[in-house]
């Protein structure tokens, strides 16, 4: 995948790689919705020599492994296990590459544990090894990892981004994930609808219940947020909104942090029931215009 906003650090990352300047733990951090995991797949199969447009997350290579978050449900940690595996692949000699090469997918998802098993690895890397760590989040990587990784960051070139979607409907949906092209592309491919829209049809008292059921619980709450600071902030572009009653839309706020808590944090949430006391507050909320 060409992503263009990507170019100017891909030419960085070659630049270390001819000048030998590329450190043996890198970490790609990125926005999400930027192509962290992307520019990680890119960068691995340029260390190994190969062919940067084949999925390196379905490849096979003896001297190359990709470590993701078991698991589907979001916010999945890799663990433990996972990382002692990657320790002892690092112990290994190349057979077919010149060198080796190793993926930590979504690293921040790391909980103490896995991170102090993977600092030895860090601090003490075989010499044909590298190690590439790809966030979202670097921010909520432990400080000790952190530290020890050379960090390429990809920008946030909206202009660039929002040429690249050509889908309308992907376009459309840009606002709502707060300008990151692959997220409104991703929501494009599910048919999913501008949140502005949804929530015409919430306050209209026509039913989206469902419809806001088949959405990413997590994402969908970091929309519903954005669309509220712009409504207070009296954004004009926002159809039908008009300025909500400020003291009721951060009451709504708290709702939406704890819609977001439980959704994303619990096994055991009952999202259905969640989302409902959700709509009926923000039905409040539009009756305080």
């Amino acid at each position: 995948m060409d992503l263009p906003w990507q170019s100017g650090v891909k030419t960085r990352l070659r630049a270390a790689i001819e000048t030998g300047r590329l450190g043996h733990a890198v970490l790609v951090s990125g926005y999400p919705g930027w192509g962290e995991t992307e520019l990680c797949a890119w960068l691995a199969l340029t260390l190994l020599g190969g062919d940067t447009s084949r999925d390196a997350k379905a490849m096979a290579h003896p001297d190359f492994r990709w470590v993701a978050p078991e698991g589907e449900a979001s916010g999945a940690p890799v663990k433990i296990e996972q990382v002692r595996a990657l320790a002892e692949f690092a112990l290994g000699k190349p057979r077919v590459a010149p060198v080796q090469v190793a993926v930590l997918q979504d690293a921040h998802s790391m909980n103490v544990n896995a991170s102090n098993a993977l600092l030895k690895t860090l601090e003490e890397p075989p010499g044909a090894m590298y190690l590439v760590l790809g966030s979202h989040s670097a921010g909520s990587l432990a400080p000790t990892v952190r530290s020890r990784c050379q960090t390429f960051a990809i920008p946030r070139e909206t202009a660039r981004a929002a040429d690249w979607l050509t889908d309308a409907a992907a376009r459309a949906l840009l606002d709502d994930y707060d300008g990151a092209p692959l997220l409104a592309a991703g929501g494009a491919t599910l048919g999913e609808r501008p949140l502005g829209q949804v929530l015409d049809d919430l306050e209209a008292g026509r039913p989206v219940l469902d419809e806001l059921l088949s959405l990413d619980a997590g994402r969908l709450s970091a929309r519903w947020s954005r669309w509220l600071v712009r409504a207070l902030a009296g954004d004009g572009t926002l159809p039908a909104t008009g300025s909500p009653n400020q003291r009721r839309a951060f009451a709504f706020a708290e709702e939406l942090m704890r819609f977001h808590a439980q959704a994303t944090r619990s096994s055991s949430a009952n999202i259905r029931l969640l989302l409902e006391r959700l709509c009926f507050h923000w039905r409040l909320l539009m009756q305080s215009k």
